[in-house]
């Protein structure tokens, strides 16, 4: 596991990989949304299957994890068991032991990861479902006010104290946040691009806010477990993904096949999603690049997070949208303008431009990354309330967090 004192060059390698892995993995989760193929009733229909992202999701997490344990057994690392996911605290005292975390067995300890999962799970579906509706680059965007939701359960349930320079950052995200959102629903209105209608712009970014919502929860959730599991970040990465594929394949599928719906008479179904898999070899290899982007996207953002800080991954991650933006103009001017996946530039879009500089500009100032001159910071042996996105991936977000 890397750590402070990484070199210069292979902390540079993990952000452009970072970047790259997380733009094609934006990217090619909007695109099977755009695909068509042959289902089971032999009929052709666009790919809607966003519950089968999420465990695609899921999945990737899982084979981090796996990739992870191969690396330490080749390699003759440690034991996952005594190397510490907190790499930037200082070792607990006897005292410290007697009362926290030395008291959770190993198993208990991976029991507790399960809680996380749920929430990710939970998270990842209502983004996903909410990209069947909005550009690429307009979900990318407001996944940034996660950060707003974060802080006020973080205020509520753990507690913590807020500063002048917080607040001030929280306004800047939600007046963001705001302009993205006006600036797209007027946009859609305005134009006919391949996006969709106003209403479908409105449920979609509901959808989102939603998923972030509980994403927010998954951070504070995994905030308030860390210390007592005290296991490396790449095993709770891929602990996440086991109880996540665990509670897909037990819980959710059963639950979707159950509950009618437009899928062939379900609300998802997979036999139809596999069928759909075999008979289009672009959709499947749109899908595989999308577990490689996932979890590739994974290794690095904890990488950056224990080479850098939590708070420098989630400005980078929030760097990807101007990618997936320009990808999505490139694709409607140079490549197709009736593409599904194409992006217009409407009169508003300078709104929006605005409005995501301004919410990475509210998460800069939330994170002291940029300090306003008047405004009180605590020392610096305090914490900024910044919430934990150490494990927050691949979630179609920081899972940034390292989503």
């Amino acid at each position: 596991m890397v750590g402070k004192g990484t070199p210069g060059w292979l902390i540079a390698f993990y952000i452009i990989g970072m970047l790259l892995t997380g733009t094609l993995n934006t990217l090619c989760t909007k695109i099977q949304f755009t695909l068509s193929s042959v289902g089971i009733n032999g009929q052709p229909e666009l790919f809607h299957k966003p519950w089968f992202a999420t465990l695609n999701m899921l999945f990737a997490m899982g084979l981090v994890g796996v990739i992870d344990k191969l690396v330490r057994m080749c390699t003759g690392s440690r034991s996952d068991k005594e190397t510490p996911l907190m790499i930037d605290e200082a070792p607990m005292s006897k005292e410290e032991g007697a009362n926290g975390n030395a008291g959770i067995s190993y198993r208990n300890k991976v029991l507790l990861v399960a809680y996380p999962a749920a929430f990710d799970i939970a998270a990842t579906a209502l983004c996903a479902v909410g990209m069947l509706y909005i550009p690429a680059s307009v979900w990318q965007m407001l996944r940034g006010s996660s950060i707003v939701f974060a802080a006020i359960f973080s205020i509520l349930f753990l507690k913590r104290k807020m500063y002048s320079f917080n607040w001030l950052g929280l306004g800047l995200c939600v007046l963001g946040v705001c302009m993205v959102g006006v600036a797209s629903v007027m946009g859609e209105s305005d134009s006919s691009s391949a996006g969709g209608s106003a209403e479908d712009m409105v449920v979609g970014m509901s959808l989102v806010l939603m998923g972030q919502v509980v994403q927010a929860a998954q951070i504070i959730a995994e905030e308030f477990l860390m210390k007592s599991v005290d296991l490396p970040a790449m095993q709770i990465v891929g602990l996440e993904g086991f109880w996540g594929t665990l509670i897909m394949v037990f819980i959710v599928y059963p639950f979707l096949w159950v509950m009618p719906g437009s899928d062939g008479g379900h609300l998802e179904d997979p036999f139809d999603t596999f069928a759909m898999l075999a008979n289009s070899p672009v959709l499947l290899s749109v899908v595989l690049a999308f577990l490689f982007s996932c979890g590739t996207f994974n290794a690095t953002g904890i990488a950056v997070t224990a080479s850098l800080s939590g708070v420098h991954r989630m400005m980078l991650d929030a760097s990807r949208t101007v990618m997936i933006w320009g990808f999505g103009l490139w694709v409607h001017y140079r490549v197709d303008p009736n593409s599904a996946f194409g992006e217009v530039w409407t009169q508003y879009s300078y709104l929006q431009l605005v409005g995501f500089v301004v919410l990475v500009s509210g998460q800069a100032v939330y994170s002291e990354v940029l300090k306003v001159p008047g405004l009180s910071y605590p020392p610096p042996q305090m914490a900024s309330p910044t919430p934990s996105a150490a494990l927050n991936l691949c979630s179609p977000l920081p899972r940034e967090a390292v989503n």
